[in-house]
């Protein structure tokens, strides 16, 4: 299954600031993730799927370079996988 991209809420008052801007109200398909470790600064991010729609024009803005994930073929030949580091300051 391949991630999907959503639409945020476009009711209310972001609804109205999205109308007037002239807008679209989509983010890419992406991961939440959080790490820490005893002695060190949490971090949230979120990584987002090479080729994926949205991802040149986020709503949002929060796409980086780096913050893109180009799955390859898993090593035992079922699915794709990827690997990234994280690096965690020290509090």
């Amino acid at each position: 299954m391949e991630p999907a991209p959503y639409q945020i809420p476009t009711d209310g008052s972001c609804g109205k600031l999205i109308a007037a801007a002239g807008w679209h109200a989509w983010r890419p398909a992406h991961l939440h993730l959080k790490f820490s470790a005893p002695g060190h600064q949490l971090i949230t991010t979120q990584l987002y799927f090479k080729g994926g729609s949205h991802v040149a024009d986020d709503i949002a803005s929060a796409v980086k370079p780096e913050l893109i994930l180009d799955p390859g073929p898993a090593a035992d030949g079922n699915g794709r996988e990827v690997t990234y580091d994280f690096v965690l300051d020290r509090a």
